[in-house]
């Protein structure tokens, strides 16, 4: 039996402020039930107000861009530990990086960094049960995403050197940084450096 264009049921497609699919030919039937629940009720979305720590991870992929950003309020809590208040995201690309941002933005709230540091991309596969094979690098975004916010805090908004923040959350060549052409801790330590030579 042929099915003709006409036939083809539509495949989903989500565009919102935070949320942009750039594959529209993009196949659901691979991703699992969890994944798509979380999908289709994002939650997160946006830059929370009050929002003094951000952070991007992505790169283009053929005509099409992949890119997770997180946003968040930090605050120092009673025992002086820096402690994520209420964390957003915006994401590009497919349905992964979406899951991926809304599920680490969940995950991060409420979080001490030293709790945010111990999150993997294993712990972040088990919450969304499961992601495509060819989709295993969103987790790796998401999780360099949430490194990234943390030294954005730690070198922004409370003044730490940034090779201190460097030193404590990027790993410097960990899989985001081997695949993202984008990563805005790797990014603004590169300016630095650059800036330092030219003194």
């Amino acid at each position: 039996m042929t099915i003709t264009l006409e036939e083809r049921a539509p495949r989903p497609v989500l565009r919102t402020a935070d949320v942009y699919q750039t594959d529209p030919r993009e196949d659901v039937m691979s991703y699992s039930d969890r994944l798509l629940s979380v999908v289709a009720d994002f939650r997160n979305g946006g830059i929370p107000e009050g929002c003094n720590a951000r952070s991007m991870v992505g790169k283009s992929k053929k005509s099409n861009e992949v890119a997770l950003r997180l946003y968040a309020t930090v605050e120092r809590d009673a025992e002086g530990q820096p402690r994520f208040g209420a964390v957003g995201f915006r994401a590009r690309g497919c349905l992964a990086v979406t899951a991926c941002g809304s599920m680490a933005a969940q995950m991060l709230e409420g979080r001490t960094f030293a709790q945010a540091r111990q999150l993997t991309s294993g712990q972040l596969r088990e919450a969304l049960d499961g992601v495509p094979a060819d989709k295993a690098y969103t987790l790796d975004y998401a999780i360099c995403a949430v490194h990234g916010v943390m030294a954005d805090y730690l070198a922004g908004f409370e003044g730490a050197a940034l090779c201190e923040a460097e030193a404590d959350y990027c790993a410097g060549a960990c899989g985001a940084c081997l695949t993202a052409e984008h990563c805005s801790l790797r990014d603004r330590r590169l300016d630095e450096r650059v800036a330092a030579m030219k003194r």
